[in-house]
């Protein structure tokens, strides 16, 4: 494990896979830890061999290259999420930044994977770029951020063309799971997803239910340069926002993870989580593309075509719930500044390199 800290921020990094392990905030009231860590990986427990490396380490956030399945000899969410990245040293940028630089040991289809980790003193943000060069073929991708929100949370994103859920539901045999949401469907909001059973549900509210395991896709409306995500989780104490390259990233991908799964090393314990993912894949279209067109119909990328040089930039962070706030309305970014407005009119205003996102703001 290494450490990567800064004024007012440190962060826990794992060489295996890759994982943002741990995150702290310092704050007024006391440390944040926003992101979410499986219950086997703070027990410590032994799980069986079947049990990808990723999913043994589950934690936090990881780069998964490709996202999902991928070749029999490759574990799910691919290399960068579960191979081995060398440490390339830390350095102190001209501006007072921290930057960590990472290579990864394996290879994704050809392509040279390098990440940057980059801490600004004062900012409660994670800024991160993956680099990938030479390679060949078309890959998924995502950054895997989760956290777990017990209270609850209110959920909101920079503005969607749509909605979905994916062809399939996660969990088909009741006798391993649960899964809640009407698989596919396409709607306008989140405040009205269809569950299995016909009635609607308001999924901007998480959770909504119990027992379950479901997946929700936005998609970017076309054009979008900067995305955004938020969750206000008021009984937990934060505000946790994701800042993403739209145009890279055109993708949020919801993974609802609240004790729907009864096998090993779920054991219906994973409950309250959420994976707010973002990502380019297929699975904003109704049909299956097989990961070979570049471009949905909706025009919006479905991963990354290697070849040269490839850049993903995204950002994290968190913030204390605000007294009074209940709902992310809208962030906005400057060059220098990122502004949080909560739908009653409040707003939170914090510095932000916006260098990290040149061209996009």
């Amino acid at each position: 494990m290494d450490t990567i800290a800064t004024d007012g921020i440190t962060l826990v990094f794992n060489r295996d896979g890759g994982i943002i392990d741990e995150l702290t905030i310092d704050t007024a009231d006391g440390p944040l830890r926003p992101l979410h860590k499986a219950p086997w990986v703070r027990t410590g427990e032994q799980l069986p061999a079947h049990v990808a490396p990723v999913e043994t380490r589950l934690a936090g956030d990881f780069f998964c290259a490709p996202f999902g399945a991928s070749a029999p000899d490759v574990p799910i969410h691919g290399w960068s999420a579960n191979g081995n990245w060398n440490n390339c040293g830390q350095s102190k940028n001209s501006d007072g930044s921290l930057t960590a630089r990472y290579r990864l040991e394996q290879s994704v289809h050809g392509a040279a994977v390098s990440k940057e980790i980059t801490l600004v003193p004062g900012q409660p943000i994670v800024y991160q770029r993956h680099v990938f060069t030479g390679g060949s073929g078309h890959i998924p991708i995502a950054h895997h951020a989760m956290i777990r929100v017990p209270g609850g949370a209110q959920l909101s994103f920079s503005p969607k063309a749509f909605g979905r859920t994916p062809l399939g539901a996660p969990e088909t045999d009741p006798a391993r799971g649960n899964s809640t949401l009407a698989y596919p469907q396409t709607f306008a909001s989140l405040k009205e997803v269809k569950l299995r059973d016909g009635r609607t549900v308001n999924a901007s509210h998480y959770p909504f239910d119990h027992d379950h395991e479901d997946l929700v896709v936005l998609a970017e409306a076309p054009g979008a340069k900067l995305g955004w995500s938020a969750a206000v989780a008021i009984a937990d104490g934060f505000v946790f926002f994701a800042v993403k390259d739209a145009a890279r990233l055109p993708e949020t991908i919801l993974w609802m993870s609240n004790g729907g799964r009864s096998y090993s090393p779920w054991n219906s314990r994973h409950r309250a989580v959420i994976g707010i993912e973002e990502a380019a894949t297929s699975m904003h279209v109704t049909g299956d593309l097989g990961g070979a067109a570049p471009t949905s119909d909706a025009g919006l990328a479905t991963g990354l075509t290697l070849g040269g040089e490839n850049e993903i930039r995204y950002a994290f962070g968190a913030i204390a719930v605000p007294s009074g706030w209940s709902k992310i309305r809208n962030i906005k970014a400057t060059g220098d500044q990122l502004v949080l407005r909560d739908v009653g009119g409040g707003s939170v205003t914090l510095p932000f390199a916006g260098g990290h996102f040149a061209g996009l703001i």
